[in-house]
């Protein structure tokens, strides 16, 4: 198996040999305790859990809700839930390390880039307020989540998310950490063949890789992305100017788009919405379906829904909702995507959903990586298909 290096770029945080020697012995250790310890969990449920409630209730139990209530108590599934976010939480400071201790260059070659000749542009605004979905989160664990901003010029979560997300990934995201937005291309144009956006915006482009992607795949759109946090703006921008790619990234709500009626031939919202609120996410369908041309395409890659779905695998894939700071995680997972688009005003005749293309087989990684790891609790690494949610705008 290939070992997958992140690209360098300006502002990615380099590692001291002892640096990058913990990062990977984490990496090792968080696959040990994902891959052998958390799927005896099953076992523990049935051996101990069901019997157990079967014998109290005469039934077993009818939903995620009811198994999660008896499996906190269990002494194994307490014990792998602590391991996992443990190491979520040391793979995060072992990058943070990093950062922290080349924190002021970092910042004075982002300001330098910004006010040098750029190719893209960045927008940010003085008192912005970030949403309460956001600010009050830290995502992933990942130290002061997508708001935080240390100082004046701040990168850090922008470099946290970076760093952090291809070790958690192993790899599996590319080099560039563009393989959502290849994957999400991909897709849109098998969706809808000789598409062809001359403009593109990206809700929730974090640390500025799937807009990479999506740059890569349509390289003559004008690509806009907006966030809500100042450093992972700050970052992105001097990423993408680092590598060549011209974007343009706003500091903004998807909530409350600042951008004119029908001004987007695509809208992008790629693995987002489930970390923000019910209310934040019809929101932002209306506000994509206002902004799109007629005819415009939306494109949404998400978390699988859990209709269909038994209770027990409902009960491990909502891990994050409780133990990974992602509240909004099962609501996600329940949400009927084609009545959020129908109250946001498209068509259900122009709407469709279903797996498809995954960050893998974007970069044609398959063979480099452990694509069907065997992560047990919670969201997976990435690997294998994703989910879309698909529509257009009539007229």
């Amino acid at each position: 198996m290939t070992r997958v290096f992140q690209e360098v770029h300006a502002v990615l945080p380099q590692a001291t040999l002892d640096e990058a020697a913990r990062q990977e012995f984490i990496n090792q250790l968080g696959k040990h305790v994902l891959n052998e310890f958390t799927p005896g969990t099953r076992v523990a449920y049935e051996r101990d859990v069901l019997p157990t409630f079967k014998r109290e209730h005469g039934r077993e139990p009818t939903d995620r809700h009811e198994i999660r209530k008896v499996m906190i108590e269990h002494p194994f599934y307490r014990m792998t839930s602590s391991f996992q976010r443990t190491v979520q939480e040391m793979m995060w400071d072992s990058v943070d390390e990093s950062i922290q201790r080349q924190l002021p260059d970092l910042i004075d070659t982002s300001r330098k880039i910004a006010a040098g000749n750029t190719i893209g542009s960045i927008s940010l605004k003085d008192g912005f307020e970030i949403p309460r979905y956001v600010s009050e989160n830290d995502h992933h664990a990942m130290p002061g989540g997508y708001s935080g901003d240390l100082c004046d010029g701040d990168i850090t979560a922008g470099a946290l998310y970076d760093r952090g997300a291809f070790i958690y990934t192993q790899g599996l995201f590319g080099p560039r950490m563009d393989g959502i937005g290849k994957a999400a291309s991909i897709m849109a144009r098998r969706l809808w063949p000789g598409l062809a956006p001359k403009k593109i915006l990206e809700i929730g482009c974090t640390a500025g890789g799937s807009t990479v992607g999506l740059k890569a795949m349509f390289p003559d759109a004008e690509v806009h992305a907006i966030d809500v946090g100042a450093a992972v703006l700050r970052y992105a921008h001097a990423r993408a100017e680092s590598l060549g790619v011209p974007l343009h990234f706003h500091q903004m709500s998807g909530e409350a788009l600042e951008f004119d009626d029908a001004s987007f031939d695509m809208i992008c919202c790629l693995a987002s919405l489930h970390e923000t609120s019910l209310t934040a996410t019809h929101n932002i369908f209306k506000e994509a379906f206002r902004v799109l041309k007629p005819g415009g395409r939306f494109l949404v890659s998400e978390l699988p829904p859990y209709e269909g779905v038994d209770a027990w695998t409902q009960f491990v894939r909502d891990w994050d909702t409780y133990n990974n700071a992602e509240p909004y995680w099962g609501r996600v997972h329940e949400l009927d995507f084609s009545d959020v688009a129908t109250q946001a005003g498209f068509d259900r005749t122009h709407y469709g959903q279903g797996f498809g293309t995954g960050v893998a087989e974007a970069n044609a990684l398959t063979s480099a990586v452990e694509v069907q790891n065997k992560k047990f609790m919670g969201s997976t690494r990435g690997g294998g298909q994703a989910w879309y949610a698909w529509m257009t705008k009539a007229g």
